[in-house]
């Protein structure tokens, strides 16, 4: 029997014990062509088109497991009406294709303080923690206004899981914070930390946890303003902790929900403050956000609940939930996956190009040389240097190699490339373990050790036998070197940058950046060490470092401004091409609009706010207006700005608004009486302000296309979200609003259009 048949009886086995639902969903179709070494969105198309609020880990035994909010699966069992999956789990070896397992929860394990089935499980989040595997998740209550968050464990990346028997953060029947969306972060003083909360007006919060993770410790403080997002993410690099959340639009609308934007901020503490990269706090009154990714005008929307992993190239990738725009939802949203990039300090989904819809090059997935022993017991094309190593197995990790207790090392075949990432899992009862790079010889060679003596990670270079360097930074009090943690080292050039984590790609618990010796760099060969007890070492090896993406695309450009769709207002009267829908509104004061905002909106036809409209040229163009609109004293949505009108309905508010406590900058799809449903999060708002509203034309459908960017000081734009008109929607006209609540006043100092 092969080891790799082998482990997969031993997980089969365990997730058969208290797993009902085993059996994969029927296919639905063979995934579309692509070219090879590439993939397209979504993913997991043929065995889940719903797989959203995704968790995900790069597991012990190599491969990457994903879990998702209880859901149908797939479209055929949702129209058949069939059973729903609570906490379904799905695995990949190469982020691509994906086999379904099972569901976490059952009948018989489910969590009994939560009830039976309640309203199902949503957003799991799970970890590796000291040899254990942690499942969080929110259980939704009896009501509406209550939640509470869960835990349960389990051997394996598939569990069988249990529940601890009660709840981490527990039911709070109030509108202040929807206790769902957890994520677990462990920093590198050990301390861990869980991040959770939804829309309502207590926003996102951070609480600390017990040592063990299984109970909450003082009190949870705001670190993202009310109604303005859900799903944390949090992250770690360099000095910066980074914050990544979704706003509006998740699973909403008539037709491919909204924009479901996902926006960051990072801070020097992982209890922040967090701020964006306008320098503007997540929980200030007019929330800032620096945009990750967001609705780019193709096939997808709703591209938000992000989660972040690592592919062996050391590229990080991006998942979100996402929705056909085309298509009515069913309760689906299926899981996309794109690269994420760090531009001058800041995070990007593909360098600001966003989801794509088209074929991508997939993650790096295969290792020059390495292996997760999960195959076979042969160490053929591995060296040994000092006594001999052997294959193991459990069933956690499936395969891996042990040493003898002796001083010795286990090598890969010699060559490959001169940057490169290697890694191992690494474990020791008692010793040192190390992941061995730069190997040139029996006395030149680096290792990065684990040492449970110093209580440190510790690099070690030698060269001609003789050590020319030394680097170390302590790990935390209770770091346990008897459990598996995945140890990275990133070569490019001179530099190596060596990281210990508790999974590939999660926080590093312990970071060194060091410059090697001549004779160390280059092509080498990588491995694992062993001093001073027996050591166990799993998914050894080393790829290709991947390059980094160092510049976004290019913001859009004005051209020259076309007078015939200008206005200044600098001659005591609107100019002849404006036209009023309704009543006539404000008045011209030095040289500005002035107009108190209406308490009517567009939702009502019998009862509608007026609009300034105006013809729209020809072609490409871009509007802009400067406003000023005071925020204390508004009601209501109270908000004024930019409007693309082809009717009532079919049209594009860009403004910002006021949603209870905060205001937000909004790109606002039709005329919804609330922003909720599907108005997209831009940048920062403030109480002055630059609005742009750019056309242009989708290639492929033909429909009118608007993006929309906002500026605090006119020079320097953040370009948000796209949305459509259809092509058939009329002839479009151009304007301003002012409406939604009562209280304030807005100010326009002009509107310009120019040529795109």
């Amino acid at each position: 029997m092969s080891r790799t048949l082998s482990f997969r009886l031993i997980v089969t086995a365990l997730v058969t014990v208290l797993i009902t639902t085993l059996a994969g969903p029927p296919s639905v179709g063979a995934p579309p062509d692509r070219p090879p070494g590439s993939y397209a969105n979504p993913l997991m198309a043929d065995i889940a088109q719903a797989f959203s609020d995704v968790g995900l880990i790069r597991a012990k035994d190599g491969a990457w497991y994903a879990y998702a909010t209880n859901t149908s699966l797939t479209k055929a069992n949702a129209e058949a009406g069939g059973p729903p999956h609570l906490l379904p789990m799905v695995r990949s070896t190469d982020l691509v294709n994906w086999e379904f397992l099972g569901d976490a929860f059952s009948e018989a394990n489910h969590p009994q303080w939560a009830g039976w089935p309640n309203k199902g499980y949503w957003a799991p989040d799970v970890r590796y923690v000291d040899g254990q595997y942690y499942m969080y998740y929110s259980a939704p209550g009896s009501t509406a206004l209550d939640a509470a968050i869960g835990l349960a464990t389990a051997p394996t990346p598939a569990g069988p899981w249990t529940d601890i028997g009660h709840p981490v953060v527990n039911f709070v029947a109030d509108s202040e914070v929807m206790e769902i969306d957890p994520m677990m972060f462990i920093d590198d003083d050990g301390t861990k930390y869980l991040y959770y909360g939804s829309f309502r007006r207590g926003g996102l919060h951070v609480v600390k946890l017990s040592a063990d993770g299984r109970t909450t410790v003082g009190q949870s403080h705001q670190v993202v303003a009310g109604e303005r997002g859900e799903a944390a993410w949090v992250t770690k690099r360099g000095p910066w902790y980074y914050l990544f959340y979704s706003g509006y639009g998740c699973c909403m609308g008539d037709v491919g929900g909204g924009g479901y934007p996902v926006l960051a901020g990072r801070s020097t503490s992982p209890t922040g403050p967090f701020l964006d990269a306008n320098g503007v706090s997540l929980a200030a009154k007019e929330p800032g956000g620096t945009i990750v990714n967001s609705f780019n005008g193709n096939t997808l929307a709703a591209t938000g609940h992000n989660a972040v992993t690592v592919d062996r190239s050391g590229q990080q990738w991006n998942l979100v939930n996402s929705d056909f725009r085309f298509e009515v939802p069913y309760g689906g949203r299926p899981q996309s996956m794109d690269r994420l990039d760090w531009i001058d300090d800041w995070p990007t989904v593909r360098a600001g190009q966003w989801t794509s819809d088209r074929a991508q090059q997939a993650p790096a997935t295969a290792w020059h040389s390495g292996s997760s022993f999960n195959d076979s017991s042969d160490l053929s094309e591995w060296s040994s240097v000092g006594s001999n190593w052997t294959v193991g197995q459990d069933s956690a990790s499936g395969g891996y190699v042990a040493s003898d207790g002796s001083a010795s090392m286990l090598l890969s075949r010699p060559g490959g490339p001169a940057d490169y990432r290697a890694e191992a899992d690494l474990r020791s009862a008692a010793g040192k373990a190390g992941l061995v790079f730069g190997y040139h010889s029996p006395k030149t060679y680096a290792v990065a050790w684990l040492d449970p003596v110093r209580n440190s990670l510790r690099v070690e270079q030698r060269v001609g036998g003789k050590v020319v360097g030394t680097a170390e930074t302590p790990l935390y009090q209770g770091f346990r070197f008897d459990t598996w943690h995945t140890a990275s080292v990133e070569v490019r050039g001179d530099r190596a940058t060596v990281q210990v984590a508790p999974a590939a790609g999660d926080n590093p618990l312990g970071e060194l950046t060091v410059r090697l010796a001549d004779g160390v760099t280059g092509a080498a060969q990588v491995g694992v060490a062993g001093e001073g007890g027996v050591v166990h070492g799993d998914n050894v090896g080393k790829a290709q470092l991947y390059k980094p993406v160092t510049q976004k695309i290019a913001d859009p450009q004005i051209g020259q401004q076309l007078p015939d769709f200008s206005d200044d207002f600098a001659d005591g009267s609107l100019d002849a091409a404006w036209q009023w829908t309704g009543s006539q509104q404000g008045q011209l004061e030095n040289g500005k609009l002035v107009w108190n905002t209406q308490a009517q909106n567009l939702s009502n036809e019998s009862n509608l706010a007026t609009v300034l409209l105006r013809d729209a040229p020809e072609g490409d163009y871009t509007v802009e207006t400067r406003l000023s609109l005071p925020f204390d004293g508004s009601t209501g949505n109270a908000r004024a700005g930019l409007i693309a009108w082809a009717s009532r309905k079919q049209s594009l508010q860009l403004a910002p608004t006021r949603t209870g406590a905060v205001r937000q900058a909004f790109l606002w799809p039709g005329a919804d009486a609330s922003p909720w449903p599907e108005a997209i999060q831009l940048g920062p708002s403030a109480d002055t302000m630059w609005l742009r509203l750019r056309h242009t034309t989708q290639p492929d459908t033909g429909e009118h296309l608007f993006q929309a960017a906002t500026s605090l000081d006119g020079k320097k734009w953040e370009w948000g979200s796209y949305w459509y008109l259809p092509t058939d929607a009329g002839p479009l006209k151009l304007g301003l609003i002012s409406m939604g609540g009562t209280g304030t006043t807005a100010r326009f100092d002009y509107v310009r259009t120019y040529q795109s």
